[in-house]
Formats: C-alpha cells, sequence, structure tokens
C-alpha cells in the first residue's frame, strides 16, 4: 500500500506582500513549497473592489499553484487603530469602547463585520484580543484590550467569537497566553512578565477558555515570556502551546504563531532556527508579514523545513 503523502511545508506559512496584485514569485513558492495562506496589510487594501479582486486572485492563483487545499486570506480587523481595511466593512471603535456595550452588542458587531469581510473573499479575521490590559502595559495592547476585568473579558472574548462565526469568518484569539501585563512591545523586544502561574491562571486564562469554549478555531502564540511558568517565550514554548493551550484548555485548532520577524525573536537563533523551534513547540502556521523585515527571505526557511522532513520522511 502506498503510504500517504506527508503535507508540503508551505503549508505552515501564511505570507505577507507588498502591493495590490499577488507577486510572481509569492506564486512560485506557492508552486514549489504549496502555500497555506496570505495575509493583507493596509498597504493592500486601498479599496473594496481592490481587496475584492486580490482575494479573488489569491486563492485562484495560489489554489492553482497548491492544488492541496484552498489557501486562506488573513486580515487583522479588530476595529480601532488596527483595521487594514477601511471601505466595504463597518468601521468598529476599539475594542474597549465597543465592550461597554456588552455581549449582545459585541456580538452583533463581529457578526456585521465578519459578513462584509466574507463578502470581499476574507478567511480569517486575526481577531478577538483575549489580552486583560493592566497596568504598566507598554501601550502595544491598550484600547485593543476588552478591558481589565477578566470575566468581562472572557464574555466579551467569547461573544466577539460567536458573531465572527456566524457571519462566515474564522476569528482568532489572540495574543495568548496574554499580552495585557507586558511592558515592553514585543515588536520591539521579548516581553517578561513576571507573574506566578496562579497569577496567570487567575487573569490572563479565562478570557482564552471562554474563546475555546465558544468554538474559536485559531488561537495566535504571542512573542511574551512568563520566566517563572514555562523559560521560552510562548510561540517556542511547548509548554504553553502543548501543555497548558491543548492539554489546560483543551484547544483542538490551528496554533498560528504572531509574525517571525519580530524584535522579540531577536538574537533566539536564525530565521530557520527560530522556525523549527516554532514548529517543535506546537504552532501550525507561521505568519511572515514582510512588513517589519521586508528583506527576510522565507525561501531558506523552507529549503529548511523541507529537509528536515525528508530526513523524517526517510526515517519512518
Amino acid at each position: 500500500m502506498q503510504r500517504e503523502r506527508t503535507p508540503r511545508v508551505g503549508r505552515r506559512f501564511v505570507l505577507g506582500f507588498e502591493g495590490t496584485r499577488l507577486p510572481d514569485d509569492l506564486v512560485a513558492f506557492a508552486r514549489r513549497f504549496g502555500l497555506g495562506g496570505v495575509i493583507l496589510f493596509r498597504r493592500n487594501c486601498p479599496d473594496a473592489a481592490t481587496v475584492a479582486a486580490l482575494c479573488d486572485e489569491i486563492h485562484r492563483r495560489v489554489g492553482e499553484a497548491d492544488p492541496c487545499g484552498r489557501p486562506l486570506v488573513y486580515v487583522d480587523q479588530e476595529g480601532g487603530r488596527v483595521e487594514r481595511i477601511h471601505d466595504g466593512v463597518p468601521r468598529l471603535p476599539p475594542a474597549a469602547q465597543l465592550g461597554r456595550g456588552g455581549p449582545v452588542a459585541v456580538e452583533a458587531a463581529a457578526r456585521e463585520q465578519a459578513a462584509a469581510l466574507a463578502a470581499l473573499g476574507i478567511d480569517v479575521n486575526l481577531a478577538p484580543v483575549c489580552d486583560v490590559v493592566q497596568e504598566g502595559e507598554s501601550g502595544a495592547i491598550g484600547d485593543r484590550s476588552f478591558g481589565g476585568d477578566p470575566v468581562a473579558v472572557a464574555e466579551l472574548a467569547a461573544a466577539w467569537v460567536r458573531g465572527s462565526l456566524s457571519g462566515g469568518v474564522l476569528p482568532c484569539a489572540k495574543h495568548f497566553p496574554g499580552h495585557g501585563a507586558a511592558k515592553v512591545d514585543s515588536h520591539r523586544g521579548l516581553p517578561r512578565v513576571d507573574k506566578s502561574r496562579q497569577q496567570w491562571a487567575s487573569v490572563d486564562r479565562p478570557p482564552f477558555q471562554a474563546a475555546v469554549a465558544a468554538g474559536v478555531p485559531l488561537v495566535m502564540a504571542a512573542h511574551v515570556c512568563f520566566p517563572a511558568i514555562h523559560p521560552e517565550p510562548a510561540t517556542l514554548a511547548a509548554g504553553w502551546l502543548g501543555e497548558e493551550l491543548r492539554g489546560g484548555l483543551g484547544f483542538r485548532g490551528a496554533v498560528i504563531s504572531d509574525d517571525l520577524e519580530m524584535g522579540a525573536l531577536a538574537g533566539l537563533g536564525s530565521p530557520e532556527e527560530v522556525a523549527m523551534a516554532a514548529l517543535a513547540a506546537g504552532c501550525d502556521r507561521l505568519i511572515y508579514g514582510r512588513m517589519l523585515r521586508p528583506d527576510l527571505a522565507v525561501e531558506p526557511i523552507a529549503r529548511r523545513l523541507q529537509r528536515e522532513q525528508e530526513r523524517t520522511d526517510d526515517r519512518t
């Protein structure tokens, strides 16, 4: 009997690009390695017609280049200061303001927004933010959080998940295990949060638990370190992604990394080594937005993963 073929390594990647047309080199990457998805930023989304045409082009051309599965189009459309699409989609206030209307209002807003995103061709919205914002936080989260009360944030995050699912777009709970107390912006450096396991469990865990219970299909791993719990940043920590998220919370969906170009991971190894560590820790998808480090080439990373996969296949 013929052995089942191992999924192509490029299915692990979610890539960004410049401009409003799909680059030929990205299609070539998909043809060679496969490609799991494409992430859009403000630079790609000048108006609704362009977004719709671009999503159609991604689904069609990447799908033809990699027929192993439909590529997903991702976007960060939280509301407030993190909205990539400004045309053709309801503009939402930041979560801190939206949440004042309560779970019913949040669910309705997320449903309306998701329906508009789905109509444009978006598959995944990297929201809701499940971080419980706390005193001294760097400002990287701030009003992107529903607030500082873990119970309230949990209720509102679950409402967003339900609304997005009913509107036809996959939501993603972020930034696990919690960025709300980080005094350093992980875009620039590695945040280290001094909390015990009990403190984390009582404050940061409940919103993610609620999102999982509401059926969230994706969770984003954060480049945040809780040294008293696990020594590595969560993106690279099997203790967080395997033990806490999958074991403790019972999450059965896909784990996606925060952008692996971010400054928090600088000095922790080569891009290839960091990617291998993230996959070994339990990340199913790796984001390279090509915004923070546009010079970072993903092809060598894919080649490294492909060599490792071929060695594994040979041994089995």
